[in-house]
């Protein structure tokens, strides 16, 4: 769950539906960098989908006892969030292999360095994965997989941007994630190094520097708004259940 927490209201937004918030933004990226060409499907399917491993768990979000907040994807528990990587790899491998490798190379950055026993299974259950997969995909390349993993990276990246911060944030107040900018992938020298501009123009739109698609277009993403008095009253699902389903509309330009 991606959460905003005011004084009286917490912000939801469903991971899968951020998922598919990336895919509406890199599916207007500029064609140099992402061609039309026999990949570019698999790559918004991985875009769209890797995080739809959340989908359940996000339906029925968990509370965090320790911050009094409901649990943000940056602070899940380990064990279960390595149950919902692989459940999401396995679902998304049922649409699109290739797309499959993506989201597995996503993951296994997050906790590849992690000493858990778990995250050292998931890490070689994932290398195993993908070479099963590489074999399976012709014309594999991994020259090619390194630039579209980046284009997944930056749709997660430009996707959060929006999902994180209050429409209409000043710089100084953006969260700390993005504060400098989106990272820049350094396949791309297209890109500017290091970090890509961003910020809000007002509350509605989003300014890009060097603006790396073809045109400026409008998105949507979904979120509910729940009062922190009637979770104390009633619990965190029966608020979550009734809240009504928010659309907020942002501008690239």
């Amino acid at each position: 769950m991606i959460v905003r927490e005011h004084e009286k209201e917490f912000i939801l937004i469903e991971q899968h539906n951020h998922g598919h918030l990336a895919k509406d933004i890199m599916s207007k990226f500029s064609k140099a960098m992402f061609p039309e060409d026999r990949w570019r499907e698999s790559i918004l399917t991985a875009i769209a989908n890797h995080d739809i491993g959340w989908s359940s768990f996000d339906r029925q979000p968990f509370w965090n006892d320790e911050k009094l907040a409901p649990y943000r994807f940056t602070d899940f528990p380990l064990l279960p969030k390595i149950v919902l990587y692989k459940q999401g790899i396995d679902c998304v491998e049922t649409m699109d292999p290739y797309a499959a490798m993506l989201c597995s190379f996503h993951y296994e950055q997050f906790i590849e360095n992690n000493e858990e026993r778990e995250a050292k299974q998931f890490v070689e259950q994932e290398h195993k994965r993908r070479e099963r997969l590489a074999s399976q995909v012709e014309g594999f390349n991994h020259i090619l997989f390194e630039k579209h993993y980046a284009l997944l990276q930056l749709g997660d990246n430009f996707s959060l941007y929006c999902c994180v911060n209050d429409p209409g944030v000043t710089k100084e107040h953006e969260h700390i994630f993005f504060q400098n900018g989106i990272p820049s992938p350094s396949v791309f020298p297209e890109l500017p190094s290091g970090r890509i501009p961003i910020h809000f123009a007002d509350e509605h739109s989003i300014r890009v520097e060097h603006f790396p698609f073809t045109e400026g277009f409008s998105v949507e993403y979904i979120q509910r708004v729940i009062r922190k008095d009637t979770i104390a009253e009633v619990g965190l699902q029966a608020v979550y259940d009734q809240a009504n389903e928010e659309r907020i509309t942002l501008h690239f330009c």
